[in-house]
């Protein structure tokens, strides 16, 4: 069986609430970026020490995490079982890589509630199983109501439609949830799923809970790469949006009122670049949300990491069945 080599996850063009609006030729660019804080798309390609675990996971077709793949040990505890798979997509015309992880003690096919987990930019389904895996392990070992975890590949699109006709959102909520609950068996209710991502997929995470509030029983968005404005996304990435009237119609910020109703947690740590704008977001959430601020954290998976447990077990409590 031939094994696929895992997403890089890599996010978006990280904004310093400092960045200069005028042009500049691009080595003083760069050198004023670092000034700033701000992750130049090259470095956000290499994507630092994530990369390098990342690089060790082998994916395969339904093989029990913890063996041996291609002299490759998988980084999830053994105990529980780990698929990875491709679907046809009709809303993107070509294959798209998934992933399912089930705990300790659960056999695929059973009927289980689940967490949706959106990578980062440019991560797919590896980068978010393999990573979860072992928190939700120790969580379910713990004595907490078993649930699944499922991930499909982001791209780069940002999670929603594009000039280009690309809709990884459409994906997600017409295809790949359907395919979790008809083929699997997981979620089938609002009360039976979850949202989570980071980076770009903490906001695909929270538009898709704004966009439709009934997807997810309770969302976690950790680290969510988000601007106030589409000038300060111009500042960094520069190709999150088509346009400001494609900011406006998907700014999370200025439409988080939609996500009353609904169990949130926002987690950031003090040193990502991202944190003067999840505070902007915080701001104004519905009451009941809550915000984690991790002091010192960046924008990277150590630090995410951090966040994990008390990320699902904010989402446990809310799932039912």
């Amino acid at each position: 069986m031939t094994a696929m080599r895992p997403d890089e996850p890599a996010g978006p063009g990280y904004p310093s609430s400092r960045a200069r609006q005028s042009a500049r030729p691009q080595r003083r660019r760069r050198s004023a970026d670092r000034r700033q804080g701000v992750l130049t798309r090259r470095e956000l390609l290499l994507g630092g020490g994530a990369l390098a675990v990342l690089a060790a996971i082998e994916t395969i077709e339904h093989t029990p995490v913890g063996s041996v793949v291609g002299g490759a040990r998988r980084s999830a505890p053994p105990g529980m079982t780990v698929l990875y798979r491709s679907f046809r997509s009709r809303v993107l015309e070509h294959d798209v890589a998934y992933g399912i992880a089930w705990p300790p003690g659960v056999a695929p096919g059973a009927r289980l509630p689940v967490a949706f987990g959106l990578p980062g930019r440019g991560g797919g389904p590896a980068s978010v199983v393999a990573f979860l895996s072992p928190f939700l392990k120790e969580l379910v070992d713990g004595g907490v109501r078993p649930f699944a975890l499922a991930s499909v590949d982001g791209g780069q699109s940002y999670w929603h439609r594009r000039a280009s006709g690309e809709d990884r959102m459409a994906m997600l909520t017409a295809e790949f949830v359907p395919l979790c609950e008809q083929r699997y068996h997981l979620g089938g209710s609002h009360a039976r799923r979850a949202g989570m991502g980071w980076s770009m997929g903490g906001y695909g995470v929270l538009l898709a809970a704004e966009t439709w509030p009934h997807l997810f029983s309770s969302v976690v968005a950790t680290s969510p790469a988000i601007w106030p404005s589409y000038q300060a996304m111009m500042n960094g990435p520069r190709d999150a949006f088509d346009s400001a009237a494609d900011f406006t119609a998907h700014d999370v910020i200025g439409h988080a009122s939609r996500l009353a109703g609904t169990p949130l947690l926002v987690e950031c740590g003090t040193k990502d670049p991202f944190y003067p704008y999840v505070r902007d977001l915080c701001a104004v959430l519905p009451p009941g949300a809550r915000s984690h601020y991790l002091p010192g954290g960046g924008h990277d998976f150590r630090s995410w990491a951090k966040f994990q447990p008390a990320a699902l077990r904010f989402v446990a409590q809310h799932l039912r069945g």
